[in-house]
């Protein structure tokens, strides 16, 4: 690192969000036809603070901005319905770091510090869904734009020069298909990838940190015969991803298996919840994702075996 204490860590950065939304849903055709419209204003304001001091390093940078929402369902019975959204609001961009890793050294930014305005994204959304009363599900498409930041080797001058074009489609299922057991389970398969990059030199390649697919299952049983009590499981499992622009540095893909009871009683007349679950329950090592700044190649380490136990009582 090159500065700050990892021993005595002082704030870097802080960011200060606020909104408000108003919105009203229309029907029609005896309520088959649903159309909302919306706006929403936001405000974030940013400030930076030095690696090393914790002084405040650039004048906060507020930005606000009033964006539309907009949302159509059609229901084509009573078990099918169709949707389509849009969406516009702000996204954080990181303040300008203090270095960065450039041919094996660090380099200091020019512009450490600098906070910068926030980026106005658009998502736009269409999808399917069931509902069968036993079974159920949806599929969606989706697509959105982020900002792509880095910093310019020739100016070591941090800033938002390229842009990440994320586009998805994710299944998922839910249901009780026998009495007591219960599914619910989903498929989100992602292209991400870079554009504008820094002279187009990795344009087009996957973005840092996304993988192509993730897919999670779970499931609760009632125990028969034991009134309050039931089981669960779940199974998580992230494809390989990134760690670097240049998709040299892969990070492996990894499954997770965790376990859990839930029972339910009566004490003095109040509902008492006790639960117990046992996360990663094969205390399975991997890395959970990859980012940071570009450069960086950041990694999280997996959480090892966890046990958690907590009660909670309904007043």
């Amino acid at each position: 690192f090159s500065g700050g204490s990892l021993d005595d860590p002082l704030r870097t950065e802080s960011t200060r969000t606020t909104s408000f939304a108003i919105a009203d849903t229309l029907s029609f055709a005896d309520d088959r036809v649903l159309l909302t419209l919306g706006l929403r204003h936001q405000k974030i304001e940013g400030r930076a603070y030095d690696y090393n001091t914790g002084e405040l390093q650039s004048p906060a940078n507020s930005t606000s901005r009033t964006t539309p929402v907009a949302g159509l369902v059609v229901k084509a019975n009573d078990q099918i319905s169709l949707y389509a959204n849009y969406i516009e609001g702000l996204t954080k961009v990181d303040a300008a770091p203090s270095s960065y890793f450039n041919n094996g050294a660090y380099v200091p930014v020019a512009n450490a510090g600098q906070v910068f305005e926030p980026f106005q994204s658009k998502q736009k959304e269409i999808g399917i869904k069931f509902d069968g009363g036993k079974v159920g599900g949806s599929l969606a498409l989706f697509t959105t734009d982020q900002p792509s930041a880095y910093v310019d080797p020739n100016t070591s001058i941090y800033g938002t020069y390229g842009k990440q074009r994320n586009r998805g489609a994710e299944l998922t299922v839910f249901g009780e298909p026998v009495r007591g057991l219960r599914l619910l389970g989903g498929v989100t398969l992602l292209d991400a990838k870079q554009v504008n990059t820094q002279g187009g030199v990795t344009d087009g390649n996957r973005a840092i940190g996304v993988p192509k697919t993730l897919v999670n299952a779970g499931v609760e049983w009632d125990i028969p015969g034991v009134s309050g009590l039931t089981l669960t499981g779940r199974a998580v499992y992230t494809s390989s991803q990134y760690a670097d622009a240049a998709n040299t540095q892969t990070v492996p893909a990894w499954t997770r298996f965790d376990i859990g009871a839930r029972y339910l009683t009566e004490v003095d007349g109040r509902l008492v919840t006790l639960r117990a679950n046992v996360n990663n329950v094969a205390d399975k090592n991997y890395w959970a994702s990859a980012g940071g700044y570009p450069g960086a190649s950041y990694l999280v380490l997996g959480a090892p075996r966890t046990v958690m136990l907590s009660a909670s009582v309904e007043f």
